[in-house]
């Protein structure tokens, strides 16, 4: 009878066992269930989010902006310039000395008006260097104490001003500018994929952090249950005391760990949000981000060809060498034989009388030529020179590094690019399997068929392999975007990356 009444009680606990079964069955979907109000975000659309309104864009059109300006600037040096200068009125009233005829000085009042307006137009030479003008220029005299007037003019003149042996700052800006453009151009498409790496980082920063927030979470109700069933089964003496504690202690580190991946969602949500430069809404989910439909092969050959094609960085090697020549040019310059030339040829004449200006003119012709030689300057220009090479030569060194370091950061990632591929597959497989054999070790523990140092190993090894799976997709997201970044190339669509600033 007694044993009738034993077999009873045992019968009830495994109906109570079962009915936990039951409900960890349906314990998955339950804890997701609030997560249907949330405003979910894929991986795609945080990137567009950041394309259009990250700080970082705004930056990056306004360095493409200036320099636009600049070649716009460069461009408008090429072209003539036009000035108007006036001086009217130019009014004085006062008393000067004035040299009489017989030599004394006497100091009379003087009221005067001396106006000009010169109308002229410059062209700077690309070739040469010097600047070509046109100008013509009137002015009119007025002598108030005298009652008189009288009238200068230049109709018309043109000349040129020459420096020999000059420093030709427009020539070697027609070489460098170009470059700049273009430099800038590359550069607006990198720094917009830097964007895009951004993005996808502190997405992944949070999409980790949601990942162990919902393990946690996980591992709390789930351990939470388990210690409700183990305490009964101790009670009845079907476990020692030491595996209850375990439980306890599994229980508690949950609870724990669940503190702390909410605190690291937080921060990391905030995160996500100052960078894309929104507020931080209250609570959001995000989708897990699957790797391409197929696997992309990418040849390392074909790479270093866009990068070629495409990066800044090389034009900006090129562009380097030059300005390491103009300096070498310019201090040679700067140090040697100075000598300017100015010659103008027109039309002039003073009368009281505007007309005669304009229909008797008289010609005019001017030539300057102005020369300077440094006799002894002490090996100035030898040692300014000198340090002008020793730099170009450092700059040369440099650039020949730097291509080193670019290729060999392409091929690492092309080589990384491959492996990653093979990885995520293989994690995706492994968190399935994790997660079917933690559920089987689950049901079994409950049952009573194996131990809760089993079932904590299970347990370990599926969030484990959830946290490696998110681990891999960021590194191949990751590396996805390094390498549009590196190369300036969509290799998904075959074609070159452009932007529309």
């Amino acid at each position: 009878m007694l044993n009738h009444k034993v077999n009873i009680k045992q019968v009830g606990v495994r109906i109570l066992i079962l009915i936990w079964v039951l409900t960890f069955t349906m314990l998955y979907p339950s804890l997701f269930s609030d997560i249907s109000a949330q405003q979910s975000y894929t991986l795609g659309g945080i990137l567009r989010i950041a394309e259009g309104q990250s700080i970082f864009r705004y930056q990056a059109d306004a360095d493409n902006e200036i320099a636009q300006s600049r070649w716009q600037f460069h461009k408008a040096n090429l072209k003539p310039g036009v000035t108007l200068d006036v001086l009217a009125p130019n009014f004085s009233k006062t008393s000067r000395e004035i040299i009489q005829p017989d030599g004394s000085i006497a100091f009379q009042s003087v009221s005067q008006n001396n106006s000009t307006i010169s109308l002229g137009i410059e062209q700077q030479l690309k070739s040469t260097g010097g600047t070509l003008f046109l100008s013509s220029q009137i002015q009119r005299f007025d002598d108030f104490s005298l009652d008189s007037r009288q009238y200068n003019g230049i109709p018309f003149r043109i000349g040129f001003m020459q420096p020999l042996f000059g420093f030709n700052e427009l020539k070697w800006n027609d070489k460098i500018e170009p470059l700049l453009l273009n430099e800038a151009d590359r550069k607006y498409i990198v720094d917009m994929e830097d964007i895009h790496l951004r993005a996808t980082v502190s997405y992944f920063d949070l999409l980790e952090s949601k990942v162990n927030e919902n393990i946690a979470k996980t591992n709390t109700d789930v351990n939470a249950k388990l210690l409700e069933i183990a305490r009964q089964r101790y009670e009845l003496g079907k476990i020692s005391r030491n595996e209850l504690l375990q439980l306890e202690l599994e229980y508690k580190s949950a609870v724990k760990d669940f503190s702390i991946a909410r605190f690291q969602v937080e921060n990391a949500q905030a995160a996500l949000f100052t960078f894309l430069g929104q507020s931080d809404p209250d609570s959001i989910s995000l989708i897990t981000p699957e790797p391409l439909s197929q696997e992309m092969a990418i040849a390392t050959d074909i790479a270093l060809e866009q990068a070629a094609a495409n990066r800044p960085e090389i034009i900006s090697f090129e562009r380097q060498k030059l300005e390491a020549d103009r300096d070498i040019n310019q201090t040679e310059v700067d140090f040697g034989i100075k000598a300017d030339i100015f010659a103008s040829f027109g039309f002039a004449r003073g009368s009281e009388k505007l007309g005669d200006i304009y229909t008797n003119p008289i010609s005019e012709q001017q030539v300057q030529l102005g020369v300077s030689v440094p006799l002894l300057d002490w090996g100035r220009k030898k040692s300014a020179v000198g340090i002008a090479k020793a730099r170009k030569e450092l700059v040369n060194q440099q650039i020949a590094q730097d291509q080193l370091d670019f290729q060999n950061d392409i091929m690492q990632i092309i080589g990384r690019w491959s492996q990653i591929q093979t990885e995520v597959a293989l994690q995706a497989e492994i968190q399935s399997v994790s997660l079917d054999r933690f559920e089987i070790s689950r049901q079994r523990y409950v049952l009573g068929d194996i131990s809760i140092t089993d079932l904590t190993i299970a347990q370990r090894e599926k969030d484990q392999a959830q946290r490696n799976y998110i681990n891999s997709l960021r590194a191949y997201w990751v590396t996805y975007y390094q390498i549009r970044k590196l190369t300036g190339y969509n290799f998904e669509a075959n074609t070159p990356i452009t932007y529309v600033n």
